[in-house]
């Protein structure tokens, strides 16, 4: 198992609604657009973008990932408008484990749309079948409801919380974990 070398390989997807791709220095625009929202940072490790620099510095580690595999993330990018809306990714893995952490960030116009669920059900098909993982996982903040029910909307059980696992905005925070097994996966005729 080399994940990093298949994410070198990063292939797109396509639904009806969505084109998952790799993202590039032309979407800072839109991506800065949703990335300065402080209700799409708000649940996240990371503030609020001032400024485009600080959005284009996040693509520059992200591209520059891509070449090492060491990026995981994916463009959700709108097709009936061309635009980016969020970002669906792989944010933590193990190659000895074969196992991935989701993750996903969605401009507040998409939400409730069920575009990360769409988006994320691609990610997953692709770990469980072409990566042949065996464990998917997921975490959300304690308080973070719609991420939660986009995970169990994937299929992915509660597991447990993490008490004050992560410091995020000036206070320690709780962390709702979710998993998925291949066993899971394989035998749930949905997907």
């Amino acid at each position: 198992m080399d994940i990093e070398k298949h994410l070198k390989r990063m292939p797109e997807f396509e639904t009806e609604r969505i084109k998952l791709r790799k993202l590039a220095y032309s979407d800072v625009e839109d991506v800065f657009a949703f990335c300065s929202n402080p209700n799409v940072a708000g649940p996240m490790t990371w503030e609020a973008n001032r400024t485009k620099e600080e959005t284009n510095e996040f693509l520059r580690m992200v591209i520059t990932g891509y070449e090492k595999g060491g990026s995981g993330e994916w463009a959700i990018e709108w097709k009936e408008s061309g635009r980016v809306i969020g970002v669906a990714a792989f944010i933590d893995w193990s190659n000895k484990h074969k196992c991935v952490e989701l993750g996903y960030f969605l401009s507040e116009n998409y939400w409730g749309k069920g575009v990360a669920t769409e988006a994320l059900q691609e990610l997953v098909h692709y770990g469980f079948k072409d990566l042949e993982l065996n464990r998917i996982e997921g975490r959300s903040d304690t308080d973070n409801f719609g991420s939660q029910k986009v995970m169990k909307k994937l299929g992915m059980q509660h597991e447990g919380t993490l008490r004050k696992n992560e410091w995020i905005k000036g206070e320690f925070r709780d962390t709702e974990v979710y998993g998925m097994l291949a066993g899971d996966y394989d035998s749930n005729p949905d997907y």
